[in-house]
Formats: structure tokens, C-alpha cells, sequence
């Protein structure tokens, strides 16, 4: 799997690295000549090729409602593969046309949000907040390489990623957006990571020529957390490597819907993207975002007549989430999207509206997955615990899902989707959403003792110090911060504590020879 050859020089021999992922990169990204694509992986055509290991369903780890436009997980399709630990690939396991609200957040809410960032704004160009209306005003029926949205490469969401100095800041972040923290979360309860929480996303945007050179992503003080980077568009050819430049790569197809989480073993490995596939006559987009089983109008009226009385939704003339979402996210003592007078008898009968296209939908997936055991999932290295028996752990899921998939319904029903097919046609979308903090920590600390948490061991081995500092990791968990505010509070100094704990540690076991070492960890097995 690693390349490493042996020079000889004035008489002694070195070990050389040789870097295996660069050379693989430029050849996928060639043009002239194209390159044979014969060795990247084709999870719509599986056939065991000795790299893959299981194609197994999920095993939901939480009683929670699936979020609107996702297929029951035990319908999803879930690979692993044999030597990448930790690399996950669900394939779309979106229901045809709700894709449609998750390209539409992401081209036209997020960029014009003037609280995130986008790689415009960050140079003083608010441009990126109008690139998008202005797109649609001109009807274009082709994406032109010279349209002013083709400079929106990036947005960022929640903690703003420093793209120079490669950090997160207190200083630099928004709120959230609460649908793609739903979204996440609830891909994360079904393989398993029952405490994770997302707090910071990427939007990339790319064309038929954008590439993604080999990188690794470390920035976040918590590296124990997956990604989840999800593809809309295009197909794109990603391509994943080791901890170092000497692991072999592969390359696997990512399609539209696709849904790609990086944890364990390979979530801090390289990877990249490569190349933008041209679209073909045998891929095409239109089956993704069809809206075929959906009576388009009927459903967008039943929903706003009845939804209107609960003070779900207004009147609507213009598709824009992230208002709503915002009242939200401000008013987090009572359940999301349901007002003061807004009975539960009035909920039902929104919902039992929307069911006619989802509602039902939802509730046998939710029957099947309360059916499933825990300890069938093979992906579950979390120790399948039941998020009822984690107090808290899901309550700000459970307190927005109706709001969520409420608003999900009404904007795929209400969206024309036109200018969207238009720039899909050769672009490609990738959400990438991941966790910042520890679990149990809601602001940033000071970073390099909240590195030295994470890091002062090596805990890819079973160390007595690693098992100490896994430990104390634990404890950071049951701190009890604040959700909001900046005064030092008693769960601040409780993490304070247990960091300068896990410093000590390290320290006193720097400093024992390895004899003794082995010794401490032999009786500690």
C-alpha cells in the first residue's frame, strides 16, 4: 500500500518515500490524452473487485423522524471499503426531486446570506449576495464560461474557515443553518456516530474544468468527528489516499445525490478531486431531479392553506429558507416552526396534507428502522448507544425536524427548477459539512490546549496514555457548557481542568523510557 524505496549514499542506506497520490492525481486529471478510467470504482456497476468489502444498510441508532426527500435507510445502498478503514459511501439516498432543495440552499440561499462567507465577500466583493438572481433574470439556457457565477467558487457556513491562516475563529462565525445540521446529524445517527453535531461547512462549487489539488482536512479540534461531503451535478472522480503521500490512492465515481463520509482511520487522509466528468447520454440529471410522483401544485396549495393558520408559512412569493430558519434557530425554548397558537390538532392536519407525497413516507420509515438492532450495524464503532440513553443528545433534531421537512415539501413544490437544470448541466455541488468541537464543547477554547487534548497521544495505539486521554475526552462531554454568552462559566473551567489534566499526563509519560512503557501498558490491558 506505501511506496518506500532504499538508497544507498557514501555508504550508509536511507529510506526514501516515494509520493504515490500526486502522480495518480495528474493522471486523472489529464486531458489530452483522457485517461483510462478503467481503475476507478463504479459503485452503480459493483462487482467485487477485492477493494470493496461490504454493501450492508445502516442500522439507525437513534429514534428520530427521517428528514423529507430521504429514502427509508434500510433501502440505502452503504459501502466500505477493505483497505480504507473509515471511508463510507452512501449512494443517493435522496427520493427523485428533493435534490432540488438542497441545490437551491446552496446556490441561491447561502451565497446571499450575508452572514456566510463566500470567496467574493472575503475580498470585499458582496457581489456573490446578487450573482445568483441576476443568473435567472437573464433566462440563460447555457451556463457561459464568461457568466459572473462562475467566480463563486466557495461558501462557508456556521464557523468561517480561514483559508489563510487555516483556522476557525469564535470571532468569525453564523448560525448554523438548522436543515443541513438535520441533514447531517441524521446521517450520522444511522451509521452510528451518535454524538456528532455540525457546526461548519463548505459549498464548492465546480465546473467541467475545476479541480480539488490533494489536501488533508485538520483544521477542526476535533478530528474523532466524520465528514460528510455530499454531491450535487456532475459526476466527479474523488480520489482518497493514506495519512501520507506514500499510501496507494483510489479513485471511486461520486454521482449526483451521493453521499461520502470520511471518519476513523481515514479522516485525516489525502484526498482530492481530479477531474469533472463531461455529462453523457447515459447519465443524465433529469431522472434525479424529476418531480414525476409528485402532484407539483396540489401539494404546494394544501400545504400553504392549511400551514398558513399554524404560522408555519406565510404568503410566498419568493423560495427563501433561510429566514425561516433563522427565526428558528432565535427562538430555541419552544418546538421549531410552531407558534404560540399554533394547536397540535393543527399540525396533524398540515401533516396529514403533505402525506399524500411524503408524510407516509416518513412514518414506515421510522416503523422499519425502530425494528432494526443496534448491534447488527457493522459500521456502528460508536458503542451502539441509544441516543434515549445519551439525555440531550438529539433534543435540537427532535425540537426542528417538522419545521425542517415542512419547508423542504413547500420549496421543492414551489421551485422552478429551470435556471438550476441550466447551471447543473455542467457544474457540479459539494456540501461538505463537519464537527469543529469535542463533543460537550460549544465555544472555541484556546486552541493549542484543546489540540493537546486531541493530540498529546497517539491514539492509533492502545497506549495507557492514549486510553487516559480518551478518558478525559469523555469527561470534556459531560462538561456542562452554556449555549451562548462569553463569561468564563463552571463548564469552561470543568474543560480547563481536564485539558490541563490531559497535558500533565502526557508529560509524566514523555518522560518514562520504553521499557517502562511497555510494561505500564502491558498491565493496563
Amino acid at each position: 500500500m506505501s511506496g518506500t524505496v532504499t538508497a544507498s549514499s557514501f555508504g550508509s542506506e536511507e529510506q526514501i518515500t516515494e509520493d504515490l497520490f500526486t502522480p495518480e492525481y495528474k493522471r486523472l486529471k489529464a486531458r489530452n490524452p483522457a485517461p483510462d478510467l478503467s481503475t476507478v470504482v463504479d459503485l452503480d456497476h459493483y462487482t467485487s473487485t477485492g477493494e470493496t468489502v461490504i454493501s450492508r444498510n445502516p442500522i439507525r441508532c437513534c429514534d428520530l423522524k427521517p428528514v423529507a426527500g430521504l429514502r427509508p435507510c434500510q433501502e440505502w445502498k452503504v459501502f466500505q471499503f477493505r483497505n480504507y478503514p473509515g471511508l463510507i459511501v452512501i449512494k443517493n439516498p435522496f427520493i427523485d426531486g428533493y435534490q432540488r432543495y438542497w441545490v437551491h440552499r446552496c446556490l441561491e440561499s447561502f451565497p446571499s446570506d450575508k452572514d456566510n462567507v463566500t470567496n467574493l465577500t472575503a475580498l470585499g466583493d458582496n457581489s456573490s449576495q446578487d450573482l445568483w438572481q441576476q443568473f435567472v433574470h437573464k433566462k440563460c439556457e447555457t451556463f457561459d464560461k464568461h457568466d459572473p457565477l462562475r467566480k463563486l467558487r466557495w461558501t462557508t457556513l456556521g464557523y468561517h474557515y480561514n483559508w489563510t491562516t487555516k483556522e476557525y475563529s469564535e470571532d468569525n462565525k453564523a448560525t448554523f443553518p438548522l436543515d443541513v445540521s438535520c441533514l447531517s446529524q441524521y446521517f450520522a445517527a444511522c451509521l452510528g456516530f451518535t454524538h456528532y453535531r455540525a457546526e461548519a461547512a463548505i459549498v464548492n462549487y465546480y465546473h467541467l474544468d475545476s479541480t480539488l489539488a490533494g489536501h488533508t482536512d485538520h483544521s477542526e479540534v476535533d478530528h474523532s468527528a466524520p465528514l460528510f461531503s455530499i454531491s450535487f451535478g456532475q459526476t466527479a472522480i474523488f480520489l482518497l489516499g493514506g495519512s501520507s503521500k506514500s499510501v496507494k490512492p483510489m479513485s471511486v465515481f461520486l454521482r449526483s445525490g451521493d453521499v461520502c463520509v470520511m471518519s476513523g482511520e481515514c479522516r485525516l487522509a489525502y484526498h482530492a478531486v481530479p477531474k469533472i466528468l463531461a455529462p453523457t447520454s447515459e447519465e443524465p440529471l433529469l431522472s434525479a431531479f424529476s418531480l414525476r410522483h409528485i402532484d407539483k401544485h396540489g401539494l404546494y396549495d394544501s400545504i400553504t392553506s392549511t400551514s398558513s393558520n399554524c404560522g408555519l408559512h406565510g404568503e410566498r412569493k419568493n423560495v427563501n429558507s433561510e429566514n425561516s430558519f433563522k427565526a428558528v434557530a432565535s427562538n430555541a425554548d419552544k418546538p421549531a416552526g410552531i407558534s404560540d397558537s399554533c394547536s397540535t390538532d393543527c399540525v396533524r392536519s398540515t401533516q396529514s396534507h403533505i402525506g399524500q407525497s411524503h408524510i407516509g413516507h416518513l412514518e414506515n420509515a421510522e416503523i422499519a428502522h425502530r425494528a432494526t438492532e443496534d448491534e447488527a450495524n457493522p459500521m456502528n464503532n460508536n458503542g451502539n448507544q441509544k441516543c434515549k440513553e445519551d439525555a440531550g443528545c438529539f433534543n435540537d433534531y427532535r425540537d426542528n425536524i417538522e419545521k425542517v421537512n415542512s419547508e423542504i415539501e413547500e420549496v421543492v413544490a414551489a421551485l422552478d427548477f429551470h435556471p438550476f437544470h441550466v447551471y447543473l448541466k455542467s457544474s457540479r455541488i459539494n456540501l461538505n459539512i463537519r464537527q469543529v468541537l469535542p463533543p460537550g464543547v460549544t465555544r472555541l477554547q484556546d486552541k493549542s490546549r484543546l489540540q493537546s487534548l486531541n493530540n498529546s497521544c497517539d491514539f492509533s495505539s492502545e497506549s495507557l496514555c492514549a486510553r487516559l486521554i480518551k478518558r478525559n475526552i469523555q469527561r470534556v462531554s459531560e462538561c456542562k457548557m452554556p449555549e451562548s454568552g462569553t463569561d468564563v462559566s463552571e463548564g469552561d473551567r470543568c474543560v480547563s481542568d481536564v485539558v490541563q489534566e490531559s497535558e500533565e499526563t502526557a508529560d509524566v509519560y514523555s518522560g518514562i523510557d520504553d521499557t517502562k512503557k511497555i510494561k505500564m501498558n502491558d498491565s493496563a490491558s
